[in-house]
């Protein structure tokens, strides 16, 4: 499935850079609400979010012509998604900078698990939660991406793509607990 996947997505990179007409209303279509969610869940508001994917299929159309690996079309929608939600919120707080040195010595072996048990909660659980790690719980689970994708999109390496699920998982764990949801393991 991911090759076939893979393989669709290629095909409407390559029309959509071949000029093909109906190819960009083709590929709205097929990405806009998987874009439009992890644009709300970067910037925790479907206006904002909105606002994002606006300015992310401007840029799309103005780039689509530069994109070397036309198979690589989904990663590359994620990335520039990222990069303008990363942005606008730049431009409303700082950004921390010391989580680098916070996360280096996570272990693995630790990962917290709790159940699927009630999306409404899940989703306010991911509105409490900051920005990094929202945006890699996201497209590791809603979005189903690689490590090694989401390190390309978040613009950093697979080990602290690993190290921020670890600790958004963690901290999802206390706040659906603090609710009343799943159970302590």
């Amino acid at each position: 499935m991911e090759n076939e996947d893979r393989a669709r997505y290629e095909w409407l990179a390559l029309r959509c850079q071949a000029g093909d007409p109906g190819a960009f209303e083709d590929l709205v279509a097929v990405m806009e609400r998987p874009l439009l969610y992890y644009a709300i869940s970067l910037t925790g508001n479907q206006e904002d979010g909105l606002d994002v994917l606006q300015e992310v299929w401007i840029k799309v159309l103005r780039r689509i012509g530069e994109l070397k690996e036309p198979s690589a079309l989904r990663a590359w929608l994620y990335r520039i998604t990222h990069g303008v939600a990363v942005d606008r919120m730049r431009r409303r707080i700082s950004r921390e900078r010391a989580e680098e040195e916070q996360y280096a010595e996570f272990d693995e072996a630790e990962e917290p698990e709790f159940a699927d048990e009630d999306a409404a909660a899940i989703h306010a659980a991911m509105n409490q939660i900051g920005l990094k790690h929202r945006e890699v719980l996201a497209l590791h689970f809603l979005q189903d991406l690689s490590m090694a994708d989401i390190g390309k999109i978040v613009g950093c390496s697979e080990g602290t793509v690993r190290s921020r699920i670890f600790y958004g998982k963690k901290a999802m764990k206390e706040i659906l607990m603090r609710g009343g949801y799943g159970k302590d393991k």
